[in-house]
């Protein structure tokens, strides 16, 4: 079949002679396509061409222009369109010509001839790619420490619960970890709360080179922050972590221009199928927290009943 150009558009019927209703298509939405009942292409608009890349000859190709996630959905729009002679719509992902990720929002229309049959089904399509990024920004200011950019306190919440369910359901441990840096206020008092931000920012990154890509690393707020290592076997291994951390810790800090040391106190429990609930191991690893400080810092503590 042929590429189609706008000059296809006499050819159909419901377009032939009516310049306003080509101009009201033109311009009421970003992209356009019609297919026969077949699938076949009837029409692109040089807008769709130009974000695509092509002009598709069959609905197959917009299939295969879209993330593969939402490739079934789409099947499924175009058969519902014509089984029920209705319009619907979906969202969906894909690449542009520039390869740049775009989000769509598609409405399938079917179109009658004279005779009042099914004769093809239009694609009128909105970019929405300003919106969903927009929406993720909203949804990661929601779950994600603003400073630091890890996970909050309430990611980290929902992300302990869940793997509570998996524990139980696996009968396999994890470890959870609370940290809290030593004398963090004596560098904003004494430096600057910049320093101190900046710090901060820093602090996360080294802990994180100290974990696997697996491992939760989140921030509670202020100085406080937690880690989740899931499926550890033993206590040897969490340890080899922790003094992995304070190691990182204690080398020398250059933030801003200025040269200081600090170090880190954790507590930590380890947390088996049996345990009850998340506020359960949020006490443990406090209390192991607060032994570790009353002992002089700078080092780790497993909660021991």
């Amino acid at each position: 079949m042929s590429q189609k150009t706008d000059l296809d558009l006499a050819k159909l019927s419901w377009f032939q002679n009516n310049a306003f209703v080509r101009q009201f298509i033109e311009q009421a939405w970003d992209y356009f396509c019609t297919f026969d009942v077949h699938g076949n292409l009837t029409y692109a608009s040089k807008s769709f061409g130009q974000v695509v890349g092509f002009i598709p000859q069959d609905f197959q190709q917009i299939v295969d222009f879209i993330d593969s996630e939402y490739r079934m959905d789409l099947y499924k729009m175009f058969i519902k369109a014509l089984q029920t002679n209705r319009s619907n719509k979906l969202e969906f992902r894909a690449k542009s010509a520039n390869e740049a990720c775009i989000w769509l929002e598609c409405t399938a229309i079917p179109i009658r001839n004279e005779q009042g049959e099914l004769a093809e089904i239009s694609f009128v399509l909105h970019d929405i790619t300003l919106r969903k990024n927009q929406e993720s920004q909203l949804v990661a200011m929601a779950f994600h420490d603003a400073l630091t950019g890890l996970p909050n306190r309430r990611l980290f919440k929902d992300h302990l619960q869940q793997m509570l369910v998996q524990s139980k359901q696996t009968n396999r441990a994890f470890a959870l970890l609370y940290l809290d840096i030593d004398d963090f206020k004596v560098v904003n008092d004494t430096m600057g709360h910049d320093v101190g931000d900046a710090f901060l920012q820093e602090f996360a990154q080294r802990i994180q080179g100290c974990l696997r890509e697996v491992d939760m690393f989140a921030r509670m707020g202020g100085d406080e922050f937690t880690i989740i290592l899931p499926t550890v076997d033993c206590e040897e291994h969490v340890s080899s972590v922790a003094e992995r951390i304070i190691q990182c810790v204690e080398q020398p800090w250059e933030v801003q221009g200025q040269i200081f040391r600090s170090t880190v106190s954790m507590g930590i429990t380890m947390c088996h199928s049996g345990v009850a609930d998340a506020a359960t191991l949020l006490k443990e690893v406090d209390t192991a927290l607060y032994q570790v400080k009353g002992k002089g810092r700078n080092h780790y503590q497993f909660f021991r009943k």
